[in-house]
């Protein structure tokens, strides 16, 4: 197994993880109803675009390992490490904002 393979399948399993948090912070906001401000339903929708287009990424980085080598797609995949970085971040803002606006 090369490095890039198991850098994908890492990632795919954390970027797994994110869409199964992203899925419960759903659920959450929309129980929470009217204690949920426009914010938090609006940046889930933009959240899971994010997460989708991650996906993708690394499907393509996987893809292009296999067809090009590992030299190809350093780049790259020091690219989709950064994006993936910032997404989690971007969930952890997301899920300590819903945690604020729907405590009662």
């Amino acid at each position: 197994m090369t490095e890039t393979t198991k850098f994908v399948e890492k990632a795919k399993a954390c970027i797994d993880e994110l869409g199964d948090e992203l899925s419960e912070l759903e659920r959450k906001a929309k129980a929470a109803g009217d204690r949920a401000d426009a914010w938090s339903a609006a940046q889930v929708e933009k959240l899971k675009e994010d997460w989708h287009q991650a996906k993708d990424e690394m499907d393509d980085l996987a893809d292009r390992a296999k067809t090009e080598g590992e030299d190809a797609v350093r780049e790259a995949k020091e690219k989709a490490d950064r994006h993936y970085e910032a997404l989690q971040a971007a969930v952890k803002a997301y899920r300590d904002h819903l945690d604020q606006v729907t405590d009662t």
